[in-house]
C-alpha cells in the first residue's frame, strides 16, 4: 500500500512539474516576444533621434549661415563655381566641406562632379 501512495504521489508530481514546465515554456516565448518588441521600438527611437538631431543642426548651420552673411549677394558665374567645385575634388576635399565653401548645397556639388566626369569621358575616349 505504501508504495502504491509513493507511485502516486511520484506521478502527481510528475504532472504538477509538466505543468510547471509548460508554463515557464510560454512564459519565456513571451518574454522573447517582448524582447524584440522593445529591440524594434529601441532601433526606432534611436532612427527618429539621430534623424532629429540631423536636422535640428543643418538648420542652425543654415540659420547662422543667412545670419552671417551678407543681404544681397551677387550669383556667381556658373562656369567659375563649377572650376572651383571640381578643383576642390581633385584636391581631395569631401562634398560637405565643398558645398560649405560654395554656399550650395550637397546634391548641387554632387550633380556638378558627375557632369564633370561624365564630360570628361568622352574626351578621354577620343583620345
Amino acid at each position: 500500500m505504501e508504495t502504491m501512495g509513493i507511485i502516486a504521489g511520484a506521478m502527481v508530481a510528475a504532472v504538477f512539474g509538466a505543468g510547471v514546465w509548460t508554463l515557464h515554456l510560454r512564459q519565456q516565448r513571451r518574454v522573447e516576444a517582448l524582447e524584440g518588441r522593445l529591440a524594434s521600438l529601441t532601433a526606432g527611437i534611436s532612427l527618429l533621434t539621430d534623424t532629429t538631431e540631423t536636422g535640428l543642426r543643418d538648420i542652425a548651420l543654415e540659420i547662422g549661415r543667412l545670419s552671417s552673411g551678407p543681404a544681397v549677394t551677387r550669383p556667381r558665374s556658373r562656369a567659375t563655381t563649377h572650376r572651383r567645385i571640381t578643383g576642390a575634388a581633385k584636391r581631395g576635399h569631401s562634398v560637405q566641406e565643398i558645398a560649405a565653401s560654395e554656399q550650395v548645397s550637397e546634391g548641387e556639388v554632387t550633380l556638378r562632379l558627375s557632369l564633370a566626369t561624365a564630360s570628361e569621358e568622352p574626351r578621354a575616349a577620343l583620345r
